[in-house]
């Protein structure tokens, strides 16, 4: 059974997920309330954690943010401590960014050394433009 605080911290996540997905697009928060059919007001509040939403406006919201809505819960999945998926759906790439991202998060300094050693060499590694 769901506690209400996980309840709170579910919404927080979702907004956050939303909130993060508009910004990356470089979109208003009106723009994409207004492609969602909601107001700016309730999206605002959805992002904050204030509001919740049906899932019929979230799938509103990917359509407007132009994700699958499956991103959308993927986003939030790894955001609660899920493991990114091995084998990615079909059409789905994550940006390697987020990919780094959660693994620094999760690796001891050793090995998140040993990344960033390893990162530096490759850098190296590639020739300078002509």
């Amino acid at each position: 059974m769901q506690s209400n605080a996980d309840s709170a911290q579910l919404g927080t996540v979702l907004g956050g997920v939303l909130r993060a997905r508009r910004e990356k697009s470089g979109r208003s928060l009106r723009s994409v309330a207004q492609n969602a059919g909601i107001s700016p007001t309730h999206l605002s509040e959805v992002e904050r954690g204030v509001k919740e939403l049906s899932l019929a406006r979230l799938g509103g919201l990917a359509d407007a943010l132009g994700v699958p809505a499956g991103e959308i819960f993927l986003d939030i999945a790894i955001a609660l401590g899920a493991a990114p998926p091995r084998r990615h759906p079909v059409g789905f790439a994550p940006d390697p960014r987020d990919q780094i991202e959660w693994a620094v998060g999760r690796l001891a300094e050793p090995d998140l050394r040993s990344l960033a050693d390893f990162g530096s060499f490759l850098t190296s590694q590639r020739k300078a433009p002509t």
